[in-house]
């Protein structure tokens, strides 16, 4: 399944899925960065909205066809933590793209060390962003990953968490970096997803949040498939507690100002679980409200891996 990622950061195959969730000014970004017009673009993103910040690092950072641009970037202005920030994502990018989509143990020792090393150099740069402005919750938002790459203990990945949460409490990417964290398939366990989910959703009161409860449903249901737990994969979504109750998240569900950008997150989210709890007709709702805005997650677990192809799935 990482290989539906790869496909989306760049490369031959790539896909149609705008990581950037359709961001108005990836372009005139993406035209600076290429231009070579590094203060203009530091300056103008310090300008923009924590959750432009994210999906800005989504659209140019995760694309692995601007590594060489940003690295010539940062090594032109050594001194900028918006170009350290852009070097750590981008390599954070290019090591996941080195260690392929294989499991674990079949992973080769050649690409494995490749992998550590680019996270390696990922969070030195993401390190250096900090030292030079420790007040961009993007950065240690981003450190998280790299940190469950690397395997660190998990004080060390919510040390991060916490002082992205304090800049900005409900930074949508931090807390799924640290909920993806807690993921059992990586360093974490159900029991410990569920309950970051349940206390950041509640503690927060941001709806924005309701994204950790419904990936955390989805991640477990993925997680019996991966532990050979074949019934209770193919029970999961067929209790009707648990349609009940993401029905009802629904129907609470309020969108908010404050990350307005990401919503696109939440109903993909919503859409996904209504279309494998059976609810046609919500599962299209949700998705007409995220024409061309597709995230990678959670629809590549079925093997939709565009845009055409999940219209087409949810006839919408």
């Amino acid at each position: 399944m990482l290989n539906k990622l790869f496909k989306a950061f760049g490369g031959k195959g790539k896909s149609d899925i705008d990581l950037s969730l359709g961001y108005s000014r990836l372009a005139e970004f993406k035209g600076m960065l290429e231009q070579g017009n590094y203060a203009a673009f530091e300056t103008a993103y310090e300008t923009i909205t924590w959750d432009a910040k994210s999906l800005l690092n989504e659209g140019i950072g995760l694309e692995a066809d601007n590594a060489d641009l940003i690295t010539k970037w940062v090594q032109q202005r050594p001194d900028s933590y918006v170009a350290h920030l852009f070097a750590g994502v981008s390599k954070t990018c290019l090591a996941w793209i080195a260690r392929t989509a294989a499991l674990g143990a079949s992973v080769s020792q050649a690409k494995a060390e490749k992998f550590f090393n680019l996270l390696e150099e990922a969070f030195d740069h993401l390190q250096r962003a900090d030292e030079l402005n420790a007040e961009d919750a993007e950065i240690c938002a981003r450190t998280i990953r790299v940190c469950m790459g690397l395997q660190e203990d998990t004080a060390t990945a919510f040390s991060y968490f916490e002082v992205a949460r304090q800049l900005v409490p409900n930074h949508l990417i931090a807390h799924l970096m640290m909920i993806n964290y807690l993921n059992p398939k990586w360093q974490g366990s159900l029991e410990e997803m569920h309950s970051f989910a349940d206390t950041m959703y509640k503690e927060t009161g941001s709806s924005l949040l309701v994204t950790l409860k419904l990936f955390a449903w989805v991640e477990e249901w993925l997680y019996y498939g991966m532990n050979d737990e074949k019934d209770k994969k193919q029970q999961f979504f067929k209790d009707g507690g648990l349609k009940a109750t993401i029905k009802n998240l629904y129907a609470g569900y309020k969108e908010e100002e404050d990350g307005k950008l990401l919503i696109p997150y939440v109903y993909n989210y919503f859409s996904f679980l209504f279309h494998m709890t059976g609810e046609t007709a919500l599962a299209r709702t949700t998705a007409q409200k995220i024409t061309g805005k597709m995230t990678v997650y959670p629809w590549a677990y079925i093997d939709i891996n565009s845009n055409k192809e999940l219209q087409s799935t949810l006839k919408v």
